[in-house]
């Protein structure tokens, strides 16, 4: 599969070069262009990305099919080449065409970008029908071997398939008989044909154990995972640093720098100022629907919880009846929901129109002026009004560090599908591990949300 991805990434940056060249140069130039340094770019460029494609590690088998990381190693190999391009002909004093470079790099990204995404859809079918999984033995006590087994049995498309479970270790057991049951370890990934070993939290190896076993794998094609015990915290919030000859991993305040801060507002700006123009023509229509067949208001104002728990009053097109307010608790309570948002299926109070319009998100539109005046942002925590916020338990109040979206990780994942905890699991797993690529990409799988009308009432 990897061989095949190579190939067709080497196809896809060959016609890169050849549309750069068509597109750069015209018919009179073709003497000169098929010449000298331009023709040794052209011919040169696909195989110096494939050679920068493979040194970032883009096909490597953890990173083949994984969506976001997998293209982070694509947008890193462009970056690669734009450095290497400008410094050999630096030093080389070459005459190239720095148009023709400029083309096929941006070229040569978007149709890499296209050719990894085709093959993730048709990684991600296979993997759905229990094709192209890694076996993978889970190590640990009992409990933990049934939820990372049913975790990756409930998510054919991470990529795993559980063929074996081990007991771990115990604490102060002596060197031998560790040894002894790294040796049944190695015996078992060898029999069943392992190819990744998934350390739980409670498999009771030391450092040195696990050292041993990363030892004894090497050069044989197997993945070792290990269970974090700072649960859902990610690479952004992780660095390494060495204090007198030992390893610690540093992790930052939960938040946003002032360089992220600054990268998510332009986003914001940018994105809800050039929606605002491109939708009006709908925001109107939408407008005029909701007067002539519920009259007003046509706008619905409600004070909601943002960031750090300041209020302000979010805006949406009217979807419900006017008495919608006064008959929130009586539903509530015919409903016997304990959690602290109310999400009813066929909500009694919603309008023809607003079933339509919340159908289709189209009711949220409004929002992009909220995030325009800074109140909101393009994605976050959805913000909820203050008497769900006064049931909030100690840890959903963690929701309310991050500035409220009109999108999030609970809209792409599932929306109204998704139990309250798993939705505040989200937030909060947003929240510890914000990227500006990370918000591109939830705001891209959101359109696609929108159009399969998953979880939407």
């Amino acid at each position: 599969m990897r061989i095949g991805i190579l190939i067709t990434d080497a196809i896809v940056l060959v016609a890169a070069t050849l549309l750069g060249f068509i597109t750069r140069f015209s018919v009179a130039d073709l003497d000169v262009a098929l010449i000298g340094p331009i023709q040794v770019v052209g011919t040169v460029a696909p195989l110096l990305w494939i050679v920068v494609l493979i040194l970032v590690g883009s096909y490597e088998q953890r990173v083949v099919g994984l969506g976001l990381t997998e293209y982070g190693r694509v947008a890193q190999s462009a970056l690669w080449m734009v450095a290497v391009v400008s410094i050999v002909s630096f030093l080389g004093k070459f005459d190239t065409s720095r148009a023709y470079v400029l083309l096929i790099i941006p070229i040569g990204l978007a149709g890499l970008l296209a050719d990894r995404w085709l093959w993730r859809r048709w990684i991600l079918a296979r993997r759905k029908r229990g094709q192209e999984l890694q076996t993978t033995i889970v190590i640990g006590d009992p409990e933990d071997q049934r939820h990372v087994s049913e975790a990756l049995t409930d998510r054919p498309w991470a990529g795993y398939e559980v063929v074996a479970t081990m007991e771990g270790l115990h604490g102060g057991e002596p060197a031998e008989h560790r040894t002894a049951w790294t040796d049944r370890l190695m015996e078992t990934v060898h029999r069943e044909n392992i190819s990744c070993i998934a350390l739980t939290g409670s498999c009771g190896l030391n450092g040195s154990d696990i050292r041993e076993i990363s030892w004894r794998i090497e050069g044989q094609g197997i993945d070792l995972l290990l269970s974090s015990a700072l649960g859902a915290v990610t690479g952004p919030r992780l660095s390494l640093r060495v204090a007198t000859g030992l390893p610690f991993v540093h992790l930052d305040e939960v938040g946003l720098g002032l360089s992220q801060r600054t990268l998510k507002r332009l986003l914001d700006i940018t994105g809800s100022a050039i929606a605002l123009v491109l939708l009006s023509p709908v925001l109107l229509i939408i407008a005029l629907a909701i007067l002539l067949t519920s009259g007003r208001p046509v706008l619905f104002s409600q004070p909601r919880a943002g960031a750090r728990g300041n209020l302000f009053s979010m805006l949406k097109f009217r979807t419900m009846t006017p008495d919608a307010d006064a008959r929130k608790e009586e539903l509530r309570q015919a409903s016997s929901l304990d959690a602290p948002m109310v999400k009813i299926p066929d909500d009694p109070r919603i309008t023809p129109i607003g079933r339509f319009l919340r159908r289709w998100s189209l009711d949220e539109l409004p929002q992009l002026l909220n995030v325009l005046r800074g109140e909101m942002s393009l994605v976050g925590p959805r913000p909820h009004p203050i008497d769900d916020v006064q049931r909030y338990r100690a840890i959903d109040n963690r929701r309310l560090l991050a500035k409220p979206g009109m999108t999030g990780l609970w809209q792409v994942a599932g929306r109204s599908d998704l139990s309250w905890e798993d939705a505040v699991e989200l937030d909060l797993l947003y929240i510890e591990n914000w990227s500006l690529l990370g918000d591109l990409a939830i705001l891209a799988r959101t359109v696609q949300a929108v159009f399969t009308r998953s979880g939407a009432y």
